[in-house]
């Protein structure tokens, strides 16, 4: 990113921190008065300045003079992921330079590769309603931290960001060695607050059960980016002796649920209109389970409106008696990405982070990597006319960049993806016995 596209953002956050944190005190009619402003004006945007929707308003023939409010989100048709694949330039605003454009990737739950823009605001607000959720689990800016997740430093282990006062573990170098001097470095500066990939979290713990060392406790842990099992959130908890906050987002923007501290899961509708929706696409009510729709309220250079997540989460039958006291609806249960993991030769495990290494490979519509030896896997990899040689190599660097040299690597060209003994269709599956818990 830029230097003044930094700045920019970063005079953005300053206003919108203040509104995420006087907006959670809103009144739930506020707050829908807000999210029908906000839906009215970009949707108006959608038909006027970008491609996909000015076509696909007058083939519908949608007026989106007649706009008016969250109901009438269901005019227009749900947007599928392969649609955005396949169709991503149309979907980029003939004025996206106005809003500033950063190009942001992401595979999805089975590696769809999508490449998409997001803009400045939305950079801004998505940093400032995560403080926010931050905040609910116990943290404020400065507050000493350690961070567990996948940073990609080419050099060492453990990094400091001094801005954040946040010490940084590599998760892709995580061996028992790497784990071990981690855990002697906690021990030493002693972070208040934990944030992570909670299999990364989990497994660092494991290490020092194992050696029977002793481990520095915060004071509370958030964690993102994989599915939090009732088991993993158990175990996290017992190990590290404090609560454990849920927090779920995705590089689109355009859904968000976080824990609040009386560890509900609640959408975060100041930043992204949900829906939840059956089989058919019809919009659900309360206490159902159904698919996650997402519409990020800031997005104007690449808008993305009612677009289909992948993952599934189940309503609270009361969403808006939480103790807390905020206007977000209640959220029981998200079920999505339920992963296994995989091992390599020099003791690295991984998990869920391997979903980005077909990021930008093209003409992959969905993959799957399969470990079936300790020292060999294979990628199946369900493809479209656009896959090419320089696909597979693209496939082959990224997935080095975390594994090494030393793995085996086979790409599959399939026409379905492989299933578990239970039916479901997982990105990442051991054949070793590492599996999701």
């Amino acid at each position: 990113m830029q230097f003044l596209d930094t700045i920019n953002i970063a005079l953005k956050l300053s206003t919108r921190i203040p509104f995420y944190f006087r907006s959670q005190k809103w009144s739930p009619k506020r707050l829908e008065n807000y999210q029908d402003l906000m839906l009215q004006r970009l949707v108006r945007h959608a038909g006027k300045n970008v491609p996909y929707y000015r076509n696909l308003f007058k083939t519908i023939g949608f007026d989106t003079g007649t706009f008016m409010n969250r109901g009438d989100m269901k005019k227009i048709p749900i947007l599928d992921k392969e649609t955005l694949r396949t169709h991503q330039e149309e979907f980029i605003a003939d004025n996206a330079d106005k809003y500033g454009i950063s190009w942001d990737t992401t595979s999805g739950t089975t590696g769809t590769p999508l490449k998409m823009i997001i803009d400045h605001s939305t950079r801004a607000n998505y940093y400032a309603a995560l403080l926010r959720s931050y905040n609910w689990a116990g943290y404020f800016f400065g507050k000493k931290s350690f961070g567990a997740k996948s940073y990609f430093f080419k050099t060492g282990k453990v990094h400091f960001k001094r801005l954040l006062n946040n010490y940084r573990l590599d998760s892709n170098k995580l061996n028992e060695k790497a784990g071990i001097e981690a855990i002697a470095f906690l021990n030493r500066v002693k972070p208040k607050f934990y944030h992570g990939y909670p299999f990364s979290l989990l497994t660092l713990a494991q290490f020092a059960l194992n050696k029977g060392i002793a481990m520095h406790l915060p004071d509370s842990i958030i964690v993102y980016g994989e599915t939090l099992s009732d088991r993993r959130r158990e175990l996290l908890e017992s190990i590290y002796g404090c609560k454990v906050f849920d927090f779920y987002s995705l590089h689109e923007c355009s859904a968000m649920i976080s824990d609040c501290n009386n560890n509900k899961k609640h959408f975060i509708e100041d930043f992204a209109f949900h829906e939840v929706v059956d089989n058919e696409d019809n919009v659900l009510d309360n206490g159902c389970e159904g698919q996650l729709i997402g519409t990020s309220f800031y997005n104007y250079g690449m808008p993305l409106l009612r677009y289909r997540i992948g993952d599934t989460v189940v309503m609270d039958d009361n969403p808006f008696q939480c103790k807390c006291g905020r206007p977000f609806r209640i959220v029981n249960k998200i079920i999505g990405r339920q992963n296994d993991y995989i091992e390599t030769a020099d003791g690295k495990l991984i998990g869920n982070v391997l979903e980005h290494t077909i990021d930008n490979a093209n003409g992959v519509i969905m993959s799957q990597i399969v470990q079936d030896r300790m020292n060999h896997v294979y990628i199946n990899v369900v493809i479209d006319d656009s896959f090419n040689d320089n696909s597979g190599a693209q496939i082959m660097k990224a997935f080095r960049k975390r594994v090494g040299d030393e793995m085996e690597i086979d790409i599959k060209v399939v026409t379905e993806l492989e299933k578990t003994a239970a039916g479901k269709t997982q990105f990442l599956m051991s054949k070793l016995g590492h599996k999701y818990i």
